[in-house]
C-alpha cells in the first residue's frame, strides 16, 4: 500500500476537482429548466405505462427523445468549460500520482481492477463517489438560497 499522505492527498484532489465541478454545473445549467424537463420526463413515463395505444406511445416517445435532447444541451456548455482544464489536471495527476504505483492494495481478486487500484481507479472511485455526495448537496443549498432572494 502507498503511503497514507500520497492517498490522502489524491483524495483531497478529488473532493476539490469534484466541488468544482459541481459548482460550474449548477451555476451553468439553468435549473428551473432541467426541474421542468426531469418533471416532463417522469410525467411521460407515468402515461407510457398506462396507455395501450401504440401511436400514442410512439408520440410520448417521441417527446421523451426531444426533452432528452434538450437536457443534453443544457449539461454540455459546462462540460466543454471544464473538459480542457480536467485534462491538464490528469496529466499533471499522472505525473506526480504513476510513480507510487498502486495506491489501494485490495484484500480480493476483482475482475477488472485485479487486486490492486492505480491512482486512476483511486481518483475516479472517489471522484463517483463524491459528485454523488455534492450533486443533491449543493442543488438543495442553490434552492434554498434562491427561495430566501426571492
Amino acid at each position: 500500500m502507498a503511503d497514507p499522505w500520497v492517498l490522502g492527498s489524491l483524495i483531497l484532489i478529488t473532493f476539490g476537482v469534484s466541488l468544482a465541478t459541481q459548482l460550474v454545473n449548477y451555476k451553468l445549467i439553468d435549473q428551473k429548466v432541467m426541474r421542468q424537463y426531469k418533471k416532463r420526463l417522469k410525467e411521460i413515463q407515468v402515461e407510457i405505462r398506462k396507455i395501450k395505444d401504440r401511436k400514442k406511445i410512439v408520440k410520448l416517445q417521441e417527446e421523451l427523445m426531444d426533452i432528452n435532447s434538450k437536457m443534453m444541451k443544457l449539461s454540455f456548455k459546462p462540460l466543454m468549460i471544464t473538459m480542457a482544464p480536467l485534462w491538464i489536471m490528469f496529466f499533471l495527476l499522472q505525473s506526480i500520482y504513476q510513480p507510487y504505483g498502486d495506491l489501494i492494495q485490495l484484500p480480493i481478486n476483482l475482475p477488472l481492477f485485479g487486486t490492486a487500484i492505480s491512482w486512476l481507479g483511486t481518483y475516479i472511485i472517489f471522484s463517483l463517489l463524491f459528485s454523488a455526495i455534492l450533486r443533491p448537496l449543493i442543488t438543495k443549498v442553490g434552492e434554498k438560497y434562491a427561495r430566501k432572494k426571492e
